[in-house]
C-alpha cells in the first residue's frame, strides 16, 4: 500500500495483512476511484501502485460496466460476496476473480469507502467449464445412445430415460418417468436377489447379465443388461441401466443351432465313418458309423489320435497331415482296425474347414468301406491271370498242332 496516503483510516484496515496477502486487495471510494492497492493487485494488473491510485476501479476488468455496478452495489447493500469478474492486465492477460467487498466507515460512523479482495478462481472456473462440458457430452451420449438407457433411484423409480428406451418400452416418456422400473420393463431378475439395484445396494459397482425383459403390452425382448452404481457425496442414490437388444443375435443363434442339428442329422445318417481332427491329428468329433466301426464310444474316441485306429498309424498320420498341406486328400487307402481286431479296408477323403475369420481350424474326413471292392478287384485280377494262363496254353497247343501239320 502507499504509506503516504493520509486520507485512509488505517485503524479500519489491517495494514500488514494487506501487504502480505497473495490476493489482490483494493480500496475505492463512492465513485469507484481507487484509493489504495496492495502489491498483489499491482502485479496482477501489471501497473505500479502509483499508476493505479486515483484511477477507476472498473477500468481493470473486461466488463467495466459490470465491475462499476458491483462497486456501487457495495455501497447500496453494505457488502458483496462472490461477485465474479474478469481482471485484465496491461499485456492482455485475463484472470477470472471472485470479489468480496464491504464498506468501511470513519470514526463518526460515516461510510467513506469500500474494501475489496479478489480471489483468483481461473482454475476453478476452468474446472467448472470442463465439468459442464463433460456433463453435456455425457447427456448427449445418453440421449443418442443406440442402447436403451435409464436412471433408476434407490426406490426403483425411473427418473430419466433416453429415446431408445422410450422406443423399446413402447410408451411415452411421461408414462415412464416416476414409475417403478419393474412395472415398465419387467423380467425374471425383478424382485430377486439378482436384481441389479439390489446388488448395487449391497456394494457392487457394476453388473452385467442376460435377461428377457417384458414390456407392458406383453412383448418379450432378450437383452444384455449393464448396470452401474450412482453415488452423490459418497451416498448410494441409484443406478444407470443399459439394455442392449439382442433379438437379432438370438435369432441368428437359433438359426445356427437349427443348421447344426440339420448337419448333424446328415452326418449321423451317413453309413460311412465320419470324423473331424485338428492340426495335430487329434479327433474332435465322430459320427455313429465311426463308433460302430471302431467299437468305441464317442467319449473314448474324442481327444485321441486319429492314427491310432488304423493298422498302419504312420501312414494314417501322414495322410492326416497331408490334408493340411494340400487342402484335401482323395481315395487315401488305409485299413481301419476295431477294438475286437476286425480290419476294414477304407478309402479316406478329407478336406480342411475354416472358422469365420478364414483360419483353418481342423479337417473333416470320411472313410468309405472298400473291402468288397478290393475283393472284387482281387478276384478280377485273379480271373484275368487265369484267362491269360489259359490263353497262353491254348496258343501253345495251336502252335504245336500247326507244327505237326506242316511236317506231314
Amino acid at each position: 500500500m502507499n504509506k503516504t496516503t493520509k486520507e485512509l483510516p488505517l485503524r479500519y484496515v489491517e495494514r500488514e495483512l494487506q501487504l502480505i496477502s497473495i490476493d489482490p486487495l483494493v480500496i475505492f471510494d463512492r465513485k469507484g476511484i481507487i484509493l489504495d492497492v496492495n502489491d498483489a493487485m499491482s502485479r496482477v494488473i501489471g501497473r505500479s501502485v502509483e499508476e493505479l491510485m486515483g484511477t477507476p476501479f472498473a477500468d481493470y476488468f473486461t466488463d467495466s460496466k459490470r465491475a462499476y455496478k458491483g462497486a456501487m452495489l457495495v455501497f447500496e447493500t453494505g457488502e458483496v460476496r462472490d461477485y465474479e469478474l474478469v481482471m485484465k492486465s496491461g499485456d492482455g492477460t485475463e484472470t477470472v476473480v471472485s470479489y468480496n467487498a464491504s464498506v468501511y466507515k470513519d470514526h463518526k460512523g460515516n461510510v467513506v469507502g469500500a474494501f475489496a479482495a479478489a480471489r483468483d478462481i481461473t482454475e476453478r472456473k476452468n474446472a467448472e467449464i470442463a465439468l459442464r462440458e463433460s456433463k453435456a457430452e455425457l447427456e448427449m451420449i445418453f440421449r443418442i445412445a443406440a442402447d436403451a438407457m435409464c436412471v433408476i433411484d434407490a426406490d426403483f423409480n425411473i427418473t430419466k430415460v433416453n429415446k431408445t428406451f422410450i422406443r423399446t418400452a413402447g410408451m411415452d416418456e411421461d408414462e415412464i418417468i416416476g414409475k417403478k422400473c419393474y412395472d415398465i420393463f419387467s423380467g425374471e431378475l425383478c424382485h430377486s436377489k439378482d436384481c441389479p439395484l439390489e446388488k448395487m445396494k449391497k456394494g457392487e459397482q457394476f453388473v452385467e447379465q442376460e435377461s428377457i425383459k417384458k414390456r407392458s403390452d406383453g412383448k418379450e425382448i432378450p437383452v444384455i443388461v449393464n448396470a452401474a452404481r450412482l453415488e452423490r457425496g459418497g451416498k448410494f442414490v441409484g443406478i444407470v441401466e443399459d439394455f442392449k437388444d439382442i433379438t437379432e443375435r438370438k435369432h441368428a443363434e437359433e438359426e445356427i443351432r437349427e443348421l447344426q442339428r440339420y448337419n448333424r442329422g446328415l452326418i449321423e445318417v451317413n453309413l460311412d465313418p465320419m470324423l473331424t481332427f485338428d492340426h495335430k491329428g487329434i479327433i474332435m468329433d465322430v459320427n455313429g458309423a465311426t463308433i460302430r466301426a471302431t467299437g468305441r464310444t464317442r467319449e473314448e474316441l474324442i481327444g485321441t489320435p486319429f492314427a491310432d485306429y488304423f493298422t498302419d498309424p504312420e501312414l494314417a498320420y501322414k495322410g492326416a497331415m497331408l490334408t493340411f498341406d494340400t487342402g484335401e486328400v482323395r481315395d487315401y487307402e488305409l485299413v481301419m482296425k476295431a477294438m475286437d481286431g476286425t480290419e476294414t479296408m477304407v478309402a479316406c477323403n478329407a478336406s480342411i474347414y475354416k472358422d469365420q475369420n478364414g483360419d483353418v481350424v481342423g479337417a473333416f474326413a470320411a472313410a468309405r468301406d472298400i473291402t468288397e471292392r478290393k475283393a472284387a478287384e482281387q478276384e478280377l485280377r485273379e480271373t484275368v491271370k487265369r484267362l491269360e494262363e489259359y490263353t497262353n496254353r491254348i496258343n501253345s497247343l495251336v502252335v504245336t498242332m500247326l507244327g505237326e501239320v506242316a511236317v506231314k
